[in-house]
Parts: C-alpha cells; sequence; structure tokens
C-alpha cells in the first residue's frame, strides 16, 4: 500500500503508521526513499536508532524514556532491586518488557525478569511467590486485567500487609477506552474491596494528560467529525492523545515546510534526510501541550506518578516528570500513602533478606527475646508503679478529705454589734471604721428566716459569716469532697473560705472578709467616682475569678450576681459563694429577685452552666456600666415576675437590658452582646471574655489600685517633662531678656545688674561724645504720615546702626531723630576715642549721602553732626527700666556743637581739634566763633576728611 502511494502519487511526506510492527518496514522503506515519516505513535525502543530509521520523527512517546522514570524513582526511595514481570503473549507487554530491561541497565540498574504466558492462565500465585525470592519492588508490564490478579495474590499471600513490597503499574494511557483495557481495580465483584487494599501497596505510570481548553475543544470536534463523516460515535470514550499527536504532526511538517519555502533553494523538500532534521530540535504548542522535539526527532514527554488514595480509592497524582526536567519532581501538597500503614518507604533489602535467611537475624534473635523479656518485666514494674501511685493518690485524697482543719468554733466567732441580717456579703461601708469594736454575741432568731449574713472577726481578723438554717450538718462524703475543692483553689479575684462552722442550730459558712461590700454597694456609694477604667477593672476582676472556677473541677457558679462580687479595700473584686452546692442548698433563698441574672435557658430548665455564668455576668455588666439595678428601665412599668417571664421567651427580639450606646465602648459593647446570646453556643466561655478585656485595657495589672498607680507614675512622668519643657522655655526667655539688656545696657554693666550688684556712678577723664539730628526734621515730618516718619527713622537707624558696629564706640540712645554716640566709655580706649568718633562720624556722613531712602525724600534728609571731647561721668538710673546715662558739662557741648553746626558738616569742638592734631590723621578746617550759653565765645572747626597716610 505505501508503494502503491509512493510510486502512484509521488508523495513527499509519510504520516504514520502508530503500530510499531507496521511502522518498521514503512520507515525502512522511507529511508530508501529518502522521504519523511511523521507518526504519533511509534512507541518501540527500537525507532530510537536512527540510522535504521534517519527520517523518522516521533511525536507521542517512547518507550525508551520509561526507564528514566522508573529510573528517577527508584533514586528517590533507594531501591536497586527490582523485578520486571511481563507477558510475552500480550505484544505491547513484550516489547515493553524488553525495552525496560535494556534501558534500566543504562541506569546502572539490573532487573529481574520474570516471562510468563498470559493465554495459559498462569499460577499468579506462584509467580508472586518466585519473585519474591529476589526483589520487594515489582514493574507489571502486563493486561489490565492480569494487574489485578497480581495484586490480589499479592494480597493473599500477605505481601501488602507486611509494607514491604511496592508495585509499579504501567499504565501510559489514562484515558477511558476499551483497546487500552481496564487497569481499574474494581469489577463489581465480590473482591472488589480486597483490590482496593492491594492497590493501595501500587505506584501507576501513565503519560500526562493534556487539559487545557484547547484540548477539550479538540476533542468535541473529533468527536462531532467522527460522525458526520464515518457514522463512529465515541460513547462514554474519550479521544485519545495519540489522535491529538497525529494532529500536532501535521502542525510539525506544516512548520518546516514554511520554512523550506521562504529559502532560496527549494531542494531540501525533496530531500528527506535534510527536511526531517529541519523539524527536530525544536519547540512549539499544540493540541497537546507543549512539544518538545529532541535532535534525536522524538519527543520529550512527560509522565505523572500516581498513588492510591485509600479514603476515595481513587488514583491522585504525587510526583512528575517532566520532558524538560526530568528527575522526580513531587506534588508539594501531596504525600505517598505506603501500605501496610508504614510511615516511610520499605526498604530495598528487608531486614531479614528476601528469604528471610540472613544470618544478622539469628544473631540478634537472643538480644531480641532478651529485649522483650526486659520490656515485658519493665511494663509489669511500671503497672505495679502506677498502680502505688494511684493508691497513695486515693489514701492522700481520703486523708485529705478526713482533714478537718476547715472545721471552726462558733463561739470563736465575734460578731460586730451592729451587724444584721442582709444579703450575702452586704457589708455597710461604716464597717470600715468600726472593725476594732468587739461586741456580745450575735444571737439572732433565725427563725423565719432563710439565711443571713454580717460582718465579725475570726482569729483577730475581720470575716463575712453566712448563716445556714439547717438544723444539723451531716458531713458526707459528697460535703467533705465539696469542703475539699474549695479549699483547693487559692485565686486573688476569689473570696478565701477561712472556714465552716458544723455546731446543731449554728452551722454557718466562714469567708474572708472585703470591706467595701459588694458591688451593687460600690454602684450605690455616690461618693465613689467609676470612671470607664475602674468600670473596666471591676469586669476584668470578675472575668479572671469566673475563668479560674471554669478551670477548675467546679467548671461554673451556678448562680453568679452583683451581690457575690466582692469588693475588698484594694478595690479587687472577689467572688463569694462558689463551690458548696449542698450547703448553699439550705442557705439560698428562692425568689424573683434573684433571677433576673439567670440565663433564660436555665429559667426554662432549671440547671446551670458556665455559659449561664456568662449571661448573669453581662447582666452584671449592665449593672456596672449604668450604675443601676438589673432592668432598671422596665421596673416602673413591669414587676419582676413579668420581666422574668419575658426572658423566658425566645420571640425576637431578645428581651434584654437597655444599654445606651455611650456607656462604655463599642468593643465593650459588642463583647456584652454576644455574652447575652439566646443560643449558649454563641456566647463566649470567660478564658476569652478574660482576653478580650486585658485586650481593651491594654495593662497586665490586675486591679483598679495597680491601675491608679500606673496612672500616677504616668502623670508623674509626664509632669516631669513639662516641667524640663518649661525650664527649657525659661532658660530661653531668661536668655532673651540678658540679650535685651546686653543691648540696652554695657555689658559690664548689665553684668552687674543681673549678678544683682549695684552700679557705682563711674568717671572718665577723657572722652568724645557725638550727636547728630536731622535737619528740618519737623517740616519732614508735616509733609508725611506717621508711619512713613516711623518707617524712615527706622531705616537711618538701622543704617547707623549698622554703620557703628565697626567701631569701638557705645550707642548711647537715639531720641526722635537725635543720635547719641560716645567713645572712651565704659570701657576706657586711651585717647583713641577721638579717632573712633571721627572716623564714625565721616562714614555715616558719607552712607546717609549715598544711601537711597523710601518715599523719595534723599534731598531733603540731610544729617547734622557735632562732636566734643572732654571728661564725662556715668550712672545707672532707674530700676524699672534702668537707663545708662551720661553726665558732665562735656555732653553739653556735644549737644551744642550738633545744634549749632551745619547740614551735611561734621562741627567739632576746639578740644576735639587739638586731639586729632596730636594724631594728624584728619583734615580740619576753621569755621570761627560761635556764642555759647555760659561758656562765650568758642572757636569751632568743621571736620573735612581722613588724611591718607604717606608711606616712606
Amino acid at each position: 500500500m505505501v508503494a502503491d502511494l509512493y510510486y502512484r502519487y509521488n508523495i513527499d511526506a509519510l504520516l504514520g503508521p502508530a503500530c510499531p510492527y507496521a511502522l518498521d518496514p514503512v520507515a525502512r522503506l522511507a529511508n530508501y526513499w529518502n522521504i519523511p515519516v511523521i507518526t504519533g505513535l511509534g512507541d518501540g525502543g527500537m525507532f530510537k536508532n536512527k540510522t535504521s530509521y534517519p527520517t523518522l520523527t516521533r511525536l507521542a512517546y517512547c518507550q525508551c524514556r520509561l526507564r528514566k522514570v522508573l529510573g528517577s524513582v527508584f533514586e528517590e526511595f533507594h531501591w536497586t532491586d527490582v523485578a520486571i514481570v511481563y507477558d510475552i503473549n500480550d505484544v505491547h507487554s513484550e516489547v515493553l518488557g524488553s525495552t525496560l530491561k535494556v534501558g534500566l541497565q543504562k541506569q546502572k540498574i539490573y532487573p529481574y525478569m520474570f516471562p510468563y504466558y498470559g493465554k495459559d492462565d498462569p499460577d499468579f500465585t506462584a509467580i508472586m511467590k518466585e519473585v519474591a525470592m529476589v526483589t520487594r519492588v515489582i514493574v507489571l508490564v502486563t493486561p489490565g486485567d492480569s494487574v489485578r490478579k497480581f495484586m490480589l495474590s499479592a494480597l493473599d499471600l500477605g505481601f501488602i500487609a507486611s509494607g514491604e513490597f511496592v508495585f509499579f503499574d504501567i499504565h501510559l494511557f489514562p484515558f477511558p477506552g476499551k483497546y487500552w483495557g481496564n487497569h481499574d481495580w474494581q469489577r463489581g465483584d465480590s473482591r472488589d474491596q480486597d483490590a482496593r487494599k492491594a492497590y493501595e501497596a501500587m505506584f501507576r505510570i501513565s503519560l500526562q494528560v493534556p487539559t487545557s481548553a484547547e484540548w477539550m475543544n479538540f476533542t468535541e470536534e473529533v468527536k462531532l467529525k467522527a460522525w458526520q463523516m464515518y457514522n463512529f460515535s465515541f460513547h462514554d470514550e474519550e479521544v485519545n492523545f495519540f489522535i491529538g499527536a497525529f494532529h500536532d504532526a501535521v502542525l510539525l511538517y506544516g512548520m518546516a515546510l514554511n520554512e523550506s519555502l521562504n529559502n532560496i533553494d527549494h531542494s531540501i523538500i525533496k530531500d528527506g534526510y535534510t527536511f526531517t532534521r529541519s523539524m527536530w530540535n525544536r519547540t512549539f504548542q499544540g493540541v497537546t501541550g507543549s512539544v518538545i522535539i529532541d535532535d534525536n526527532g522524538d519527543r520529550e514527554t512527560s509522565y505523572s506518578i500516581l498513588d492510591l488514595d485509600p479514603n476515595t480509592g481513587e488514583f491522585h497524582v504525587i510526583a512528575n516528570f517532566f520532558g524538560d526536567r526530568q528527575w522526580y519532581n513531587p506534588v508539594p501538597t501531596k504525600t505517598v500513602h505506603w501500605a501496610g500503614d508504614r510511615t516511610v518507604p520499605p526498604l530495598n533489602t528487608p531486614k531479614c533478606g528476601f528469604q528471610g535467611d540472613n544470618q544478622e537475624c539469628f544473631k540478634n534473635d537472643y538480644s531480641t527475646k532478651l529485649t522483650y523479656v526486659i520490656a515485658a518485666i519493665s511494663t509489669i514494674l511500671f503497672i505495679i508503679l502506677s498502680a502505688a501511685i494511684i493508691l497513695f493518690r486515693h489514701l492522700k485524697k481520703e486523708r485529705d478529705l478526713q482533714n478537718m482543719a476547715w472545721m471552726i468554733r462558733y463561739d470563736d466567732i465575734n460578731f460586730h454589734a451592729d451587724g444584721y441580717s442582709m444579703s450575702v456579703g452586704s457589708v455597710p461601708s461604716y464597717i470600715d471604721s468600726s472593725m476594732s469594736q468587739r461586741s456580745s454575741r450575735f444571737n439572732a432568731d433565725l427563725a423565719g428566716i432563710q439565711w443571713l449574713a454580717g460582718f465579725a472577726t475570726y482569729m483577730g481578723s475581720p470575716v463575712s459569716v453566712t448563716m445556714v438554717r439547717q438544723k444539723k450538718l451531716d458531713l458526707t462524703r459528697n460535703v467533705l469532697k465539696e469542703l475539699q475543692q474549695v479549699r483547693s483553689m487559692p485565686h486573688e479575684n476569689l473570696t478565701r473560705l477561712i472556714g465552716v462552722g458544723v455546731e446543731p442550730n449554728k452551722i454557718c459558712i466562714v469567708h474572708e472578709f472585703c470591706s467595701k461590700g459588694c458591688i451593687e454597694d460600690v454602684l450605690e456609694n455616690d461618693n465613689i467616682k467609676l470612671d470607664i477604667s475602674f468600670k473596666m477593672s471591676i469586669l476584668k476582676d470578675i472575668a479572671a475569678g469566673m475563668s479560674f472556677i471554669q478551670s477548675s473541677c467546679l467548671k461554673d457558679h451556678g448562680h453568679l450576681t452583683s451581690k457575690c462580687c466582692m469588693v475588698d479595700s484594694r478595690f479587687v473584686v472577689k467572688i463569694t459563694d462558689y463551690g458548696l452546692s449542698t450547703l448553699y442548698l439550705n442557705a439560698r433563698q428562692t425568689h424573683y429577685a434573684q433571677e433576673l441574672w439567670v440565663a433564660p435557658e436555665h429559667l426554662r430548665d432549671g440547671g446551670h452552666s458556665i455559659k449561664g455564668d456568662v449571661f448573669s455576668f453581662a447582666i452584671i455588666t449592665v449593672e456596672v456600666l449604668t450604675r443601676s439595678t438589673p432592668y432598671d428601665a422596665y421596673r416602673t412599668v413591669m414587676d419582676v415576675q413579668e420581666i422574668v417571664d419575658k426572658i423566658k421567651e425566645r420571640d425576637e427580639p431578645l428581651f434584654r437590658p437597655i444599654l445606651p450606646k455611650d456607656r462604655g465602648p463599642i468593643e465593650l459593647l459588642d463583647l456584652l452582646t454576644r455574652c447575652w446570646a439566646e443560643d449558649p453556643e454563641d456566647r463566649p466561655d470567660f478564658h476569652g471574655i478574660a482576653r478580650s478585656l486585658r485586650k481593651m485595657m491594654g495593662t497586665k495589672h490586675t486591679n483598679f489600685v495597680d491601675m491608679l498607680l500606673q496612672r500616677m507614675e504616668k502623670y508623674a512622668t509626664n509632669l516631669e517633662d513639662i516641667v524640663e519643657e518649661r525650664t527649657q522655655q525659661l532658660l530661653v526667655e531668661k536668655k532673651r531678656s540678658e540679650e535685651l539688656l546686653h543691648e540696652i545696657l554695657p555689658k559690664s554693666v548689665a553684668r552687674d545688674l543681673l549678678q544683682g550688684r549695684h552700679v557705682m556712678p563711674e568717671s572718665y577723664s577723657s572722652v568724645t561724645i557725638y550727636f547728630s539730628d536731622l535737619v528740618d526734621f519737623a517740616s519732614l515730618c508735616s509733609e508725611l504720615t506717621a508711619l512713613q516718619v516711623i518707617d524712615i527713622l527706622n531705616e537711618v537707624y538701622t543704617l547707623f546702626d549698622n554703620t557703628i558696629d565697626k567701631y569701638n564706640v557705645y550707642k548711647v540712645e537715639t531720641i526722635g531723630d537725635a543720635y547719641m554716640v560716645a567713645s572712651g566709655l565704659p570701657i576706657r580706649n586711651g585717647t583713641q576715642h577721638v579717632t573712633e568718633i571721627c572716623r564714625m562720624a565721616l562714614d555715616l556722613l558719607d552712607r546717609i549721602s549715598s544711601h537711597e531712602l523710601k518715599h523719595n525724600v534723599v534731598d531733603k534728609v540731610k544729617l547734622r553732626i557735632g562732636i566734643h571731647t572732654g571728661p564725662c561721668v556715668t550712672g545707672v538710673i532707674g530700676l524699672k527700666m534702668p537707663r545708662y546715662c551720661l553726665f558732665g558739662d562735656t555732653v553739653n557741648t556735644a549737644s551744642r556743637m550738633e545744634s549749632t553746626g551745619a547740614a551735611l558738616k561734621i562741627h567739632i569742638s576746639d578740644a576735639t581739634k587739638k586731639a586729632t592734631d596730636d594724631m594728624g590723621l584728619f583734615k580740619v578746617e576753621c569755621r570761627g566763633d560761635i556764642n555759647d550759653k555760659g561758656k562765650g565765645t568758642m572757636t569751632t572747626f568743621w571736620l573735612l576728611e581722613e588724611l591718607t597716610p604717606i608711606m616712606s
């Protein structure tokens, strides 16, 4: 047929066939004709030899790859002794078995081969026994029915239960179809469950099945065309992998053909050998997934290793062997299930060998037996020791029960004179101030009342006493057990049981005394201010005490109310009336008021529970947050019995206390709502409540006093920070004040004043004083606004202040437009004061003449300067605004020099002129005589400029 196609139609390539026996001659002829052959199967290992088949390309898989897959598993679990069982009557099994034998030898694994004739009804049990003589790792290369028979034989022989054996099923085609055989354990017969158990020891090797949307669409199209074109229906079968492989073979040929047509030389199309190699060493995406063709023309196929899930009976992937990553790749979320309840893989060789003849086992037999004997003796000794410990604990428990240390004499109790009948633990606040008082015995008439309590002292310590209306107390085992339980429950949030009086008609329960009374007393005391921190501390203490009770043998309180929550002198809340159910049975009076705290399920059905205590805690929380009685908002329109009846109802909305939303943190209100949920299972337990309250409070302290101490420490630290901050601010202000004082007074004078020293007047023999003003300043003021005048003066004096900083002078003061400067005081500088003032005056005159002032008054602002040299006296005048003043005729003369001078001129006295002559540094011009009041005629001069020194 192939020859007919070749010679009649002159074909360029062949697609197929799939069967190895048909492919062999076709591929050899194609080599002779030099045309390419592309197949979607051809899995025989012989086709790997491209010397014999140089124009063959395979797109399915190669049996030769299976040796790498199995080799990766064997390497992962350290197995080297392997057996291959294969059916030589089945073509596929025979070829695959032979291929694996050769391939595994390349992996340095030399398998034992066990061929059998499947058509002769073989003895599967005998074969299994024979295989077990040499290995524990068995590869089954057989049809599906034979696989099941082999596995059932292994189960019957005990191989599966031992956990020493592991089997491999080469089921490459995991898609349903009659052609591939049934490899499932389930056949609908009586041995299905046995087969399922046996398959737990099996690994399955399969090709990876495409799962992409493209593959799903392809299979649907194949089914449709099969029906339309060939009237063939797949029914329940799926389109197998190899149909897709043939599809991808066409794609591969087309890609290579297009590339050849794009080349200038088209002769490659007729050269089958060269054209075939153009298809090798390439990767593309086909309907079967990523297609990788290696340099030998074979596809790098991916495989899955599967294991049976004993819970579902389904095989699931535990590892993969990818074509581009050829090693054992375990699935991270999956674990291998080993048969025989093993948690580790079976050993390659059992400890006693494959046939149980390992001499090491016989050598160790004696030691093993000795080990068993020692283990048995140890077990017996352990049992005896355990029994002794249990007996000792029992005797100790019995001795503890008979311990009467809790028993007290009624006559040893000294009752307070003002004790009176009240609810348990309700002690008025005045008791705090009367603790030391002792009085006559408390002889109340018990007739007609169920129980009463009061303040007393026992052995010199204050106690709380609860009287029980019971003529006689029988100390039964149950009562003794209850007493022992309560005495063994020390906790800071539980009142300590002091003891019990058992004298006839004087039966009483004595607890430690809490001076602040119960929570109800604290809430009703308006003198105690309760902020939210205080309230949260109260609730946290209650939750802590109840959490301890929940973890104890008591499990619950059963009658939790605000009257059972006592407050000691440190504002620590302690729960009382816990345990002692037999005694309290005769001490508690049942009435509707007490039922306001009871959970609705217990109102309806009776009993008590820890979740019922949680409901009671919610009611107490409302009391604490609102400082009112339970259901206070309803008490004006309903009596207590009506309220209790409403609580029992399950109708929505549930009947619960009214709680304003502004009474606590939103987290606390949410917790409260959960605590009084109708369904007890929806309520948190006290462990969770305590954690939530601690988280809300953000503190590890357990009571309000500790919180106050912590807050005081925080306030003290904060106060220290504030004091430090204020001190720094004070130092800054002090520094500013000192700087300001240094600006208005000489530094030496300011220093004396800051140090509290009196500044004495000081006389100077020779100083030079400078006066200046602005000519016609009054007329200038009339032309400008007051703000403009201030602006101009500020600009002028800023210019002056910046200028005089360069000279050894002291600015005395400014009055209006007048500017006064002196040199030679307060720090004496010899005769240098004349030079400093003269240079300064020339500099100021030059700067004011060249400076451009605001408001276009440059020509109107003209400086007039007067200078005089002579003796002077200085002193500080005033306390609130001290001024450094200059006294003497020198001041007056300098002022007269300024007032009698001329604009833009420096008018100096004769004394100043003589001082400048001595230095020879300045050019002076005689002005003439002027008439000075009190001095008569004076000769004065104009200071013109500083002379330039002549360099010698």
